[in-house]
């Protein structure tokens, strides 16, 4: 069976089911770090913003709990092989199925002398020095480097970083008033029963489809950033449990339970949302256009795969916005693509909640299309 939706239709259902349709009043970090399957971190600020857009009733200060003390969110690298908050649940699971795909030591690796027998002896100075002294800073985990040959003078230390997160050794400790440090991966999270890739696979489509559906297999395979082969071992786990959706990019897919919900949120006209950069809205497809015209991709990708916080309305980014520091009080600057109000519906209300999520009180500047 397949069910027929218009542009407007997929870009609501797609809104919906990454929690930036309705009020999201109610949702607590963990909840929407897990619903999304992770959320692109190496901007940490920006992850919090992406956040604080699905669950406005939170604060920075939830954020930084559940990093810290409550421990139920964790920093590490997944997906794409770039870090990614997620739900300490799902993170085991996960660097287990991703980390043999992006651990493994490539031409960058090689060009910064860490491959092969003096890349296994830098991870496993970091894993002693962790076990034996941890939590330990960027400057401290240089200085255990160095001791085994590494060059810390440029990009060796974060890729055996990287690489040690990816063998499930470590994950990073994120600090607002000061440097991150690195923590071994057991120590911060208890261990728990690893799950098959066999078995994995399908269950990370999964996922992926009940955040970003309707969704097609490059869409998967761009997100997560597997090879084809295991993309398309993944997909075909999912065999029996599709709904094919027609829509005007073509054919693509939702799961077939949550057919009901879909086709509710298709009607359901999506609200005015600023989202954070990296947004996971964005980076779910391999082809954004019914999202973002193709017209505007250039402002806001402004290259070397950054991403830039943008403007959503009813499932369609509008604009891009940028936080400025400034006296006596700060400034939301949101530049527009077209026509758009100041008095547009909830563009004031995002700024509010913005300014209440970060504990400021930001003056809001609409800069007009251009």
């Amino acid at each position: 069976m397949t069910t027929h939706l218009d542009g407007p239709g997929v870009r609501r259902a797609r809104l919906h089911a990454q929690l930036l349709g309705g009020t999201g009043q109610g949702r607590d970090v963990p909840g929407v770090v897990s619903a999304v399957v992770g959320v692109q971190a190496q901007d940490l600020a920006a992850a919090a913003l992406c956040i604080r857009a699905r669950a406005p009733d939170t604060r920075v200060a939830d954020v930084v709990a559940a990093l810290g003390p409550a421990r139920s969110v964790v920093l590490t690298w997944s997906l794409r092989g770039t870090r990614h908050l997620h739900h300490a649940a799902d993170l085991r699971w996960l660097v287990g199925l991703l980390g043999p795909v992006f651990s493994r030591p490539g031409r960058r690796a090689r060009q910064l002398g860490i491959a092969g027998e003096a890349g296994d002896r830098a991870v496993a100075a970091v894993r002693d020095a962790l076990s034996s002294g941890g939590p330990l800073t960027r400057p401290e985990i240089k200085e255990r480097l160095a001791s085994v040959g590494v060059d810390t003078s440029g990009q060796a230390p974060v890729h055996v970083l990287q690489r040690a997160a990816l063998e499930g050794i470590l994950c990073v400790l994120p600090d607002p008033h000061g440097e991150e440090r690195y923590v071994l991966l057991d120590e911060w999270v208890p261990p728990s029963e690893p799950v098959e890739p066999e078995r994995a696979l399908p269950v990370l489509a999964d996922r992926f489809l009940s955040a970003h559906g309707p969704a097609t297999p490059a869409d998967f395979r761009a997100w997560s950033g597997l090879p084809s082969a295991l993309a398309r071992t993944a997909w075909e786990g999912l065999a029996g449990r599709l709904l094919e959706v027609d829509g005007p990019a073509g054919p693509a897919w939702v799961l077939a339970r949550r057919r009901e919900a879909v086709l509710a949120a298709a009607e359901d006209p999506g609200p005015l949302r600023l989202t954070g950069g990296f947004d996971s809205l964005l980076l779910g497809y391999a082809d954004r256009s019914l999202l973002l015209s193709p017209g505007q991709a250039g402002r806001v990708n402004a290259g070397g795969g950054l991403l830039k916080p943008v403007v959503l309305d009813d499932g369609q980014v509008v604009g891009t916005w940028r936080y400025v520091r400034e006296r006596p009080r700060d400034r939301i600057r949101v530049t527009s693509f077209g026509p758009l109000d100041r008095a547009a519906p909830g563009l004031d209300r995002e700024a509010e909640g913005i300014g209440r999520f970060l504990g400021t009180d930001p003056v809001l500047d609409l800069e007009g299309a251009g």
